[in-house]
């Protein structure tokens, strides 16, 4: 059986069979792009079909593990590809969430510094085939059966962070600390954690990374179980896991 308060250096769709059903209030997650990162233990340039279909796979598992009321926020880009062919992931997993029995609840986006300045214009100065950049990445937020919560727990956001948050164009800054090939930021996670749960909830993360979601969960007083398939990542995700609880002892 899986214990909370840890990471796992193994593959998501196993770890996850391991949780039981209903124990879990948020997935905060930010899945691999499908855009050939180079990971070390996965393909990350799948045919659009299969990658979508093995997001439904983790995605059906993120809804078990939910209980009643838990919620979800993905992160992914709101449109990307070439002239030729684009696709709209967070759409398309819109949909897929909703076929597996999520229900819909918003989209808010954040403005992605390094998409900003793309120069592909395709038909330069013409109609024939313009390229239109979508310099934003999307965190799609949607919840299992209820969106309000069954009991009243202890909230921790800020009247300013609140306000600004429900307004649905979030301040999160591109993460550049390189711990990983792709990472997103500490303060991305903490604003999930602190607008969509309660002090003390249990929190997901199929795709650990360099730990971002763990430390904020410590930094918040929430719990959290995450897995990491790739070893080295895995190990420097411990390592900041255990820097983080040895600073909250010198306090």
């Amino acid at each position: 059986m899986i214990e909370f308060d840890k990471i796992y250096n193994m593959d998501c769709l196993e770890g996850m069979k391991r949780i039981p059903d209903g124990s879990v209030d948020l997935v905060v997650t930010s899945p691999p792009y499908n855009i050939g990162i180079d990971y070390g233990t996965y393909k990350d340039d799948l045919p659009w079909d299969e990658y979508y279909q093995w997001c439904e796979q983790w995605l059906s598992q993120c809804y078990r593990v939910l209980k009643k009321d838990g919620r979800i926020a993905v992160n992914h880009y709101l449109s990307l590809g070439t002239s030729e062919f684009r696709t709209s992931p967070i759409s398309e997993l819109n949909g897929i969430m909703n076929r597996i029995g999520f229900k819909h609840h918003s989209i808010a986006v954040w403005p992605d510094i390094t998409l900003a300045n793309k120069t592909a214009w395709g038909s330069y100065m013409s109609a024939s085939s313009p390229y239109i950049n979508s310099p934003y990445e999307g965190i799609l937020i949607d919840y299992k059966d209820q969106w309000n919560k069954a009991e009243k727990g202890e909230s921790d956001i800020s009247k300013d962070m609140f306000i600004s948050l429900t307004r649905g164009r979030w301040d999160v800054k591109t993460e550049t600390n390189g711990l990983t090939k792709c990472n997103f930021s500490v303060g991305f996670a903490y604003r999930c954690l602190s607008l969509l749960s309660y002090v003390g909830d249990t929190v997901l993360d199929p795709f650990m990374g360099s730990a971002t979601t763990a430390i904020a969960c410590i930094r918040t007083k929430r719990h959290f179980v995450g897995f990491e398939l790739n070893e080295e990542y895995y190990k420097k995700a411990c390592e900041r896991i255990e820097r983080e609880k040895q600073q909250l002892t010198l306090f």
